[in-house]
């Protein structure tokens, strides 16, 4: 459902006054002025090449928000390791499904099934889900595969319905996250404060440029977002390196809550679980801004 209409937001601004010291600093939305909203339909990639820090938080917080403003969403778990984005988007199988008949991403890379087949509705209206599945493992060692590199592309353009495809990926760069990266329009790359999270941030803009310059043109990066924000001087430091680094993108911070890993436990995005907390109102706001309303 849409948020109360009471709620206070982060300030949007088009650059960061880089004179504040750090304990003076507040949240602020980042949106150079050369951004444009994005249309639909969109696929989009949620990666960093590093572990832990809320991929799969910004997939399922977009995802809710999304559906909120009416779309229809798909999430696409893309995580060769185990991962909890179908524990927080619980598949709904039909009934009677035997589990050896449950298809899944791996399915679709070998050939066993179309996309469509491996999507699932889940409880929550306008969001759907394709399970990562325990073979996807294989999938990274499987060198015979034909086509690997398209599979998720060919199998979104194969199957329409969806006016936003999120793909969540693994933290390395391999034959999943190339074949997600073929499939997309825009990348997401969520980060937290430190030096590894920035290098992780790096190693995924060479993979990117690497994949734009020799598959896929249209690729760019439209937003990073500062998970778990707090006033420190680490994370400042990380805010003004990523905007120097990502020019064109939306940097948007995300600020730290407790209600997110209680909003898991739930089985719930955090819209739902706390709608007025701090992680509701900055995805929500992100959303707005990165999307242009439906027909616009």
């Amino acid at each position: 459902m849409p948020l109360p209409d009471d709620l206070a937001f982060l300030d949007i601004v088009t650059e960061w006054d880089e004179s504040v010291h750090w304990n003076q600093w507040r949240p602020q939305l980042l949106v150079p002025a050369t951004f444009r909203p994005l249309s639909v339909p969109r696929v989009i990639v949620i990666a960093n090449q590093k572990g832990g820090v809320g991929k799969t938080t910004t997939t399922v917080e977009l995802a809710a928000a999304l559906a909120a403003r009416g779309l229809l969403v798909r999430v696409i778990g893309a995580d060769p390791q185990r991962a909890s984005l179908p524990e927080w988007l619980v598949p709904q199988h039909p009934e009677g499904l035997e589990p050896k008949r449950r298809m899944s991403l791996a399915h679709v890379f070998f050939g066993r099934c179309s996309l469509a087949d491996a999507t699932y509705p889940t409880v929550f209206k306008g969001i759907y889900i394709v399970p990562g599945g325990g073979k996807l493992g294989r999938v990274e060692s499987e060198n015979t595969l034909p086509g690997r590199d398209g599979c998720i592309q060919r199998g979104i353009a194969a199957d329409p319905r969806f006016d936003v495809n999120i793909i969540d990926c693994g933290p390395t760069l391999g034959v999943i996250t190339v074949s997600a990266l073929a499939a997309g329009d825009g990348v997401i790359v969520p980060t937290q404060a430190g030096r590894f999270d920035l290098l992780g941030a790096s190693d995924l803009h060479r993979s990117f440029t690497l994949v734009r310059d020799s598959m896929n043109p249209k690729l760019k990066i439209c937003a990073v977002i500062l998970n778990e924000w707090d006033r420190t001087k680490v994370m400042q430091e990380t805010a003004f390196q990523v905007a120097k680094d990502y020019p064109g993108a939306v940097i948007a911070p995300v600020r730290r809550s407790v209600k997110v890993p209680e909003a898991i436990g739930e089985y719930m995005p955090t819209r739902l679980y706390a709608p007025k907390d701090n992680v509701t109102r900055d995805f929500d706001q992100l959303t707005g801004v990165l999307f242009a309303p439906k027909g616009g």
